[in-house]
């Protein structure tokens, strides 16, 4: 069976991802949420360089720990 592909429009409001046009959607369905680098604006891209440098600084500290405990 071949799943089908939609692209449906949107913006984000208060950290919730909402359809541009009011489309009905079967209850349960999974989706996938792609943001385009393009589209973001320089604060959050920047916000989310930071939050990706937080996170490969945490993962050294752990691999660190893994190393020191063995």
């Amino acid at each position: 069976m071949a799943s089908e592909r939609w692209v449906i429009p949107g913006i984000v409001r208060d950290g919730v991802a909402v359809p541009e046009q009011n489309m009905s959607l079967p209850e349960g369905i999974p989706v996938e949420i792609h943001i385009r680098q393009a589209d973001l604006p320089p604060g959050i891209e920047s916000e989310l360089d930071q939050w990706d440098k937080a996170s490969a600084e945490a993962w050294a500290m752990i691999d660190e720990w893994e190393v020191e405990s063995q």
